[in-house]
């Protein structure tokens, strides 16, 4: 059956408020211990597949998830048993039977889970919904992972009414959308192979023996938090020659999607987990990489995409508060070491430089119910085009002759342009850095619909010409810090000479970068095999 939820985060401050409302509604409240399994080498997590043996009350359950068509589905089998041992005949005849009976002897218990859970279904305009509360650990040999998080899981009913129900849940206790299910948390929590079976064993004895209080959980060291806090970045999109304009569409913006809400998640602090300054530094700028790629996935696929304009706007309004945070750390950590390297005294040090720190500020804003409804709007468009799909034609068209037109547009603006680069002000120099910037990012999300042939040149003078504008925007982005608030330093004139005369070998740079684009040639459609050539 295909399993459908959306989970969040419980922040501290929130919790006992949430569990008092759980209980007015005559909640029920159950132990759940489950047991994961996988190979050592992880064979089930990497195809997507969590499995897991979970005893509920007296009663040992059987259950495998499989990816479904979106970020919120699962295709889940639950089978009863009668003990704690898996039965992989159950899965005989399906379509993952080969996999499982290659790793049968292999699949060993890589973590645990101890969980309260307080669960009640309520009503929704077509349907009906689960709420569960759980409260408990994921356990890892010598680590654990506290879990407070709840689940909102449609068992019948219209999707639409399911995201509606959870935005109320989503504004009257402040939760943080989450999509790591506990599965991948312990996949991830496991790898860190600092400890055995026992081990696990043995916290899980120590936790049960404090009355499961996560509060009392072993803390993680740094390096631990660095792996399993790691900023997620755009992932590596190959669409099928003949994949169809929903279907693309679909893919790139989950992509898009995914890495904003992941980046969000960690810097809204879930999980407890005290990440490092370099970390939400990088939290920032991946979030709006994020938010840049989805915009220009908007325009790559045009009235085919069917954005909402209200999202669109959200989007656009939170990118530009990030992008305050996002120039300052420019400053410090890339542009403060090579003024220092270029004779900068160093009492304007980046410890000195009054550039605070303002990673509060940012977590709060992540954190903050307006912004977290716009990532649950965003992931309500993308559930919901992704259920009329299948009924729609129009989105059934081959998606690569329309994309390689639309790159070519975007190619030949850039193109028309660069000849004039070095006359062009500012203003102008700025656009064409978002104009290559989203060239490149439509030609990423095109790849594998594109003739490879033609690619690499387009894609290496691309890589080439975002670099050097890149650079050059850094250069102006200090300057105007050392104009503004920056100019009460003592060496802000230092800067703002060394600045200007960088800002003319870097212009020269991005010229001769753009003019290595213009001669790259022009986007072209990947062939596609007949039914002939693929049976042959």
């Amino acid at each position: 059956m295909l399993e459908r939820e959306i989970k969040f985060h419980v922040p501290p401050r929130r919790r006992a408020g949430l569990k008092a409302r759980l209980r007015k509604l005559n909640a029920d409240s159950i132990d759940l211990h489950a047991r994961y399994y996988d190979t050592a080498t992880q064979r089930l997590a990497q195809a997507g597949i969590a499995l897991r043996l979970r005893r509920e009350g007296d009663n040992w359950i059987q259950t495998i998830k499989l990816p479904g068509p979106d970020e919120l589905s699962r295709i889940e089998w639950n089978h009863p048993r009668p003990e704690a041992v898996l039965d992989l005949s159950v899965y005989d005849g399906t379509h993952i039977e080969g996999l499982m009976a290659e790793l049968g002897n292999r699949l060993i218990c890589r973590y645990i889970t101890h969980v309260t859970r307080l669960k009640k279904e309520v009503p929704t305009a077509s349907g009906i919904a689960e709420l569960a509360y759980d409260e408990g650990a994921i356990l890892a040999g010598g680590l654990a992972l506290p879990i407070h998080e709840l689940e909102l899981e449609g068992v019948s009913g219209e999707a639409a009414d399911l995201f509606k129900l959870s935005r109320e849940w989503l504004h009257d206790h402040e939760l943080i959308l989450e999509l790591r299910s506990k599965a991948a948390r312990g996949d991830a929590l496991a790898s860190l192979e600092v400890g055995s079976l026992g081990d696990t064993q043995a916290t899980a004895l120590k936790l049960a023996s404090q009355g499961g209080k996560p509060a009392r959980l072993p803390a993680l060291a740094a390096e631990h938090v660095l792996r399993l806090a790691a900023p997620a970045r755009a992932g590596q999109l190959t669409l099928a020659p003949d994949a169809s304009l929903g279907a693309a569409y679909l893919e790139c913006a989950n992509d898009c999607a995914s890495q904003i809400i992941r980046n969000s998640s960690f810097l809204a602090g879930v999980d407890g987990m005290k990440t490092s300054h370099e970390q939400r530094i990088e939290y920032v700028h991946q979030i709006r990489v994020g938010i840049r790629r989805l915009r220009t996935c908007w325009q790559l696929f045009g009235k085919a995409a069917e954005c909402p304009d209200d999202l669109l706007e959200n989007l656009k309004h939170h990118f530009q508060i990030f992008g305050q945070a996002r120039d300052l750390d420019v400053i410090q950590t890339e542009l403060l070491p090579r003024l220092i390297h270029a004779g900068m005294p160093p009492n304007t040090a980046p410890d000195t430089l009054e550039i605070s720190d303002t990673s509060s500020a940012r977590a709060g804003l992540t954190a903050a119910p307006e912004y977290q409804q716009v990532l649950l709007d965003l992931l309500e468009h993308l559930v919901l085009y992704g259920d009329k799909l299948p009924n729609d034609r129009a989105l059934n068209k081959r998606a690569a002759p329309q994309l390689c037109k639309r790159l070519n547009i975007w190619l030949s603006d850039i193109k028309s342009k660069a000849s004039a680069f070095l006359e062009a002000d500012w203003d102008e120099r700025h656009m064409m850095r978002k104009r290559v910037k989203r060239l490149r990012y439509g030609m990423e999300f095109s790849q594998g619909a594109l003739d490879p042939a033609r690619l690499t040149p387009l894609r290496n003078a691309l890589m080439s010409a975002q670099k050097a504008l890149g650079q050059l925007n850094d250069l102006y982005v200090a300057a105007e810090y050392y104009r503004g608030a920056g100019a009460r330093h003592t060496s802000a004139m230092f800067a703002l000479g060394w600045l200007a005369a960088t800002q003319g070998h870097e212009a020269q740079a991005s010229q001769m970068a753009l003019q290595r684009l213009s001669k790259s040639g022009r986007f072209s459609p990947a062939a596609v095999k007949t039914r002939k050539q693929k049976r042959g």
